[in-house]
């Protein structure tokens, strides 16, 4: 009779959490991992058949609402799951892949699953970060006045600027004094144009002016020569002209 009221009493209680060593769960990536790409695949490995603490089968279903993913903000972060049964695997496949340079925790609560000795799971929870998007687009100037502009003022400035910061490729600093071997300013007939070109770094802006005035009803180009600018990433920068024609103004 005792014997059976113990029976009867371990029946009646959860099931107690194993640790980690019993349940044998291994994830992917390791915990702490960094510089991870940001189509990274989170994979929970069991060693043993698993169930729900209810005795459910476990589906791709039930499992999106077990585990948690989320970001560094501890915002959720959707994802999508595949649940092989026969080789207790689930694998966790992020919506659109993880953004790029931040950090994420993927957790598995504790005592929501239990194995065949009705041990229930410990917590499992990782973290992990991806790295940062690679900057590989040269860095462009907006050109003004624009390629095909006409009538322009025969006072008017050409400005040449740029998005993000840059520098000269050479290693020295950029300024007014040598900003000059950036552009090139021709007229109609190809031949060079006296100038002079100011930078202004606050607005990463570079002015072109004539020496005096530009002459009326006349057609120039402005060209920015390539590889002489690079941004922060080392990306230099590519060859870019603008051609415009002046009115009688």
């Amino acid at each position: 009779m005792f014997g059976m009221m113990l029976l009867l009493l371990g029946l009646a209680q959860p099931a107690m959490a194993a640790d980690k060593s019993e349940w044998g769960i291994t994830l992917t990536p390791a915990d702490k991992s960094v510089e991870l790409s940001p189509d990274t695949l989170i994979v929970f490995t069991f060693s043993q058949p698993i169930r729900m603490t209810n005795n459910k089968e476990l589906t791709k279903q039930s499992w999106t609402s077990l585990i948690q993913l989320t970001d560094g903000k501890k915002k959720k972060v959707p994802f999508a799951v595949n649940w092989n049964q026969a080789k207790r695997v689930v694998t966790i496949d992020p919506a659109g892949n993880l953004e790029a340079g931040q950090s994420f925790r993927v957790t598995l609560p504790a005592k929501k699953l239990k194995n065949n000795r009705g041990q229930a799971n410990p917590q499992v929870s990782i973290t992990f970060s991806t790295r940062k998007p690679v900057d590989t687009i040269a860095p462009r100037a907006t050109i003004l006045p624009g390629h095909g502009a006409k009538q322009v003022k025969l006072q008017e400035k050409v400005t040449l600027q740029f998005a993000e910061e840059v520098r000269l490729a050479s290693g020295e600093v950029l300024s007014s004094k040598t900003a000059g071997p950036l552009v090139r300013l021709t007229d109609e007939t190809g031949a060079s144009v006296a100038h002079t070109i100011t930078w202004n770094k606050s607005k990463r802006m570079l002015t072109v002016k004539p020496r005096g005035k530009w002459q009326p009803f006349r057609t120039y180009q402005v060209e920015l020569l390539s590889g002489l600018l690079q941004d922060t990433a080392g990306n230099q920068n590519p060859t870019q002209r603008s051609s415009f024609a002046t009115g009688a103004k």
